[in-house]
């Protein structure tokens, strides 16, 4: 997992059950192929602590799980659905709170458009949110 903030995102933790590729979901590592959940050596760094983008990586990269030639989804790639959903939603959660924070600051310091455009931004994100909380309902069916 990332050593600074535990994401595990295009880093070098693989899962002990499959060698999958680990993120934290719900501040937990799981695997975004098998699901498992190893229970980590130390706790890693609150998310809130810092926040930082790998270079190269984007929450939406899926790799390694084939879809199958028919071009349906596998088994795999629906658990790796199922796992994955609720980590962006919880990703945008947090970066919601964190723009709500800055369209408060903005104001603050005077910035009143400023704020209403981030404000925007955090509604938008909002929506996001219930759009991919939406297709999680969708693929428990």
């Amino acid at each position: 997992m990332c050593k600074e903030c535990g994401c595990g995102l295009r880093t070098a933790l693989v899962c002990p059950e499959c060698g999958g590729e680990m993120v934290r979901i719900n501040d937990q590592p799981t695997c975004l192929s098998c699901g498992a959940t190893p229970v980590p050596d130390a706790d890693p760094p609150e998310h809130g602590e810092h926040h930082h983008h790998h270079a190269g990586h984007t929450h939406e990269e899926a790799k390694g799980v084939p879809d199958d030639p028919s071009g349906r989804a596998s088994g795999r790639s629906l658990a790796k659905l199922r796992i994955l959903l609720p980590h962006w939603i919880e990703h945008n959660e947090e970066h919601a709170e964190s723009f709500q924070e800055w369209a408060e600051r903005a104001r603050e310091l005077g910035q009143e458009e400023t704020a209403r455009r981030i404000e925007e931004a955090v509604e938008r994100m909002a929506a996001c949110s219930q759009a991919l909380a939406a297709a999680l309902r969708e693929l428990e069916k």
